[in-house]
């Protein structure tokens, strides 16, 4: 068994040292920009079992269809997961425009598939009653985006 070198004692210590500050900042900061090593806090508080769920999802108007689809938002269809358009769902909200490039990676990574002509950009909202959902879920459309 060899000893560590103090090359090897340094590297080890300034890694860690590194991950510790990073933590710290997500933690002081309140962010999961630092992911795994942010804060979390979607994990940090217990729900209301009365409270809302609230999830965003994608719709598209296809061509010839009067209804709009469901769209995936995950890398596989979309290149981008839910999670990213919910951290950024303000910018998409003022700046309806940047439903574009999801358009566009969509045409990318799904050629074979009819693209669609308008996008929808909406959020379920679903009452619980003692944590189950009760009732029909409020749909709201935050963004609207005729595709290019």
């Amino acid at each position: 068994m060899q000893r560590l070198t103090s090359a090897g004692i340094a590297w080890r210590l300034g890694a860690t040292a590194l991950a510790l500050g990073i933590l710290v900042a997500g933690q002081v900061h309140d962010t999961d920009d630092y992911f795994p090593l942010g804060s979390l806090s979607q994990y940090g508080a217990p729900k209301d079992l009365n409270g809302t769920v609230r999830s965003v999802y994608l719709e598209g108007l296809l061509p010839g269809e009067t209804e709009p689809v469901v769209i995936g938002l995950s890398h596989a269809s979309t290149g981008v997961a839910r999670g990213e358009i919910e951290g950024q769902l303000g910018r998409f909200v003022d700046d309806p425009s940047l439903l574009q490039s999801i358009a566009d990676a969509y045409a990318q990574l799904r050629p074979e598939r009819a693209q669609p002509e308008v996008l929808y950009l909406r959020r379920s909202v679903v009452q619980l009653a003692d944590g189950h959902a009760v009732g029909e879920p409020e749909i709201l459309t935050l963004a609207t985006w005729e595709v290019e």
